[in-house]
């Protein structure tokens, strides 16, 4: 057993951001239209897709700029990869 620190890159368990993303605009559509031919309200089709596809768009490109920056800096202490080589 070692007692150097990994220097394997660590990746995170569960779903991507652009799934959530994704499957809460199917879902929001989905429920919108039910609610609309349900009578509870009236629903324009076209104008809630735009929206939502606005709304899940703006969500992509923010969590991808959030992911990018968090990228750039690597885990906390790492320094370079130089640093990390075994003399």
């Amino acid at each position: 057993m070692s007692t150097q620190p990994s220097t394997e890159r660590e990746y995170r368990q569960g779903p991507s951001l652009g799934t959530v993303i994704w499957g809460a605009v199917v879902v929001s559509l989905a429920a919108l239209i039910v609610a609309g031919r349900l009578g509870w309200f009236a629903v324009d089709p076209g104008m809630v897709a735009v929206v939502l596809l606005l709304v899940g768009g703006l969500g992509l490109v923010v969590g991808g700029v959030v992911a990018a920056a968090r990228g750039r800096r690597g885990p906390a202490g790492a320094g370079t990869p130089e640093e990390r080589a075994e003399p």
